[in-house]
């Protein structure tokens, strides 16, 4: 049984998209990581793990014709967001998920969506995500690393009392700007940490993007495509094939 799921976006669904709005440079460039990242092969039906709001998503649509079969969406507040852009989102875990629709081509998790599961479950979630995607299927993650820039400072910051002050002038530039009111992920690992693992458990053909190489303060200054590898960006996307 997962443990109880704490929404850290209670009564605050909107950050997401207010934030996007007041970052567009950086959202442009991970949703370019994304679809870079869902077309190593054509992405099938595709469920979405942490939809959010649904920014992502709404996006894929519009831009690329690219449509999420189905989402889920733990937060109640975030996933009252997304219905409004015309996506179905039921409310759950990875975890507690039926996966009903299965096979999936495609499972994803933008965001840093699966940073949000407890590491005692992490294992056995990313397996049944395995059981339940077609042959050859794939599954996506998107993440702000652990040892990014961006990462050390949010980890440093949820860690310990640091006064704010000390790091706006550091965060102005990134998404979490905003960070009195944006929760992010609970639980950190490299990128290293999540491969092994992945490999562990059987995937295999491992692929790697990134993306947001700029040093935080500057990060929504310029749009930037992604690239291949891990070792630079602060956003990277990991492809492992089924």
């Amino acid at each position: 049984m997962a443990e109880p799921y704490i929404d850290r976006y209670q009564d605050n669904g909107a950050i997401l998209d207010e934030t996007w709005k007041a970052r567009p440079n950086i959202y442009e460039s991970r949703l370019r990581l994304l679809h870079r990242a869902l077309t190593t092969k054509d992405p099938g039906k595709i469920l979405s793990i942490g939809i959010g709001s649904g920014i992502f998503e709404t996006l894929l649509r519009e831009r690329y014709g690219i449509e999420v079969a189905e989402a889920v969406e733990p937060s109640a507040s975030l996933g009252a967001e997304a219905r409004k852009k015309g996506l179905h989102v039921t409310q759950s875990t990875a975890q507690d998920y039926d996966y009903a629709g299965a096979p999936y081509d495609t499972i994803v998790y933008n965001g840093s969506s699966f940073g949000f599961i407890p590491d005692d479950e992490i294992e056995a979630t990313f397996a049944h995500n395995r059981e339940v995607l077609a042959d050859g299927g794939r599954l996506v993650l998107t993440d702000v690393p652990e040892e990014s820039a961006l990462g050390i400072i949010l980890q440093l910051a949820q860690k310990y009392d640091i006064k704010r002050e000390d790091i706006d002038d550091l965060l102005a530039g990134t998404t979490f700007f905003n960070l009195n009111t944006h929760a992010y992920k609970p639980n950190w690992h490299p990128i290293s940490w999540y491969a092994t693992l992945l490999e562990r458990i059987g995937y295999r053909d491992l692929k790697f993007f990134q993306t947001v190489l700029a040093n935080p303060p500057y990060q929504k200054d310029a749009v930037e495509d992604p690239i291949e590898g891990y070792t630079k960006g602060n956003y990277v996307a990991i492809v492992a094939s089924k």
